[in-house]
């Protein structure tokens, strides 16, 4: 079993300073992909969404990459819950951040009725 060495946080790092909120969500997205619990969570917000971006409403998958956003930031009081995140593009999680767009959490999708 090869051995996997734990990431340290870089010194001065605060998660509730609003200067290292991007610097923490890149940390979350590593520890969605690489640990169990991670990968589970990863799949539910996946599924949950639909496999679509909600700012740009394009499939995500593994070959185009994705970034977790928190919908209320740690600093402001927000966890890393499955309530509090989504997954975005990278595009997506840009345009939200440089022009101010609030990000919500999709609706589930509800089973079909027929008719």
């Amino acid at each position: 079993m090869p051995i996997k060495r734990h990431t340290k946080i870089k010194a001065g790092a605060h998660p509730y300073d609003a200067a290292w909120e991007v610097y923490f969500a890149q940390r979350l997205g590593v520890k969605m992909e690489t640990h169990r619990t991670g990968k589970r969570t990863l799949l539910h917000l996946w599924k949950e969404q639909g496999g679509i971006g909600p700012v740009c409403t394009q499939p995500i998958t593994a070959i185009e990459r994705w970034h977790s956003h928190h919908i209320i930031w740690r600093t402001q009081g927000g966890r890393d819950s499955v309530d509090n995140l989504v997954l975005l593009h990278p595009n997506g999680h840009r345009q939200g951040q440089h022009r101010g767009l609030t990000v919500v959490k999709p609706c589930p999708a509800r089973g079909k009725r027929e008719a």
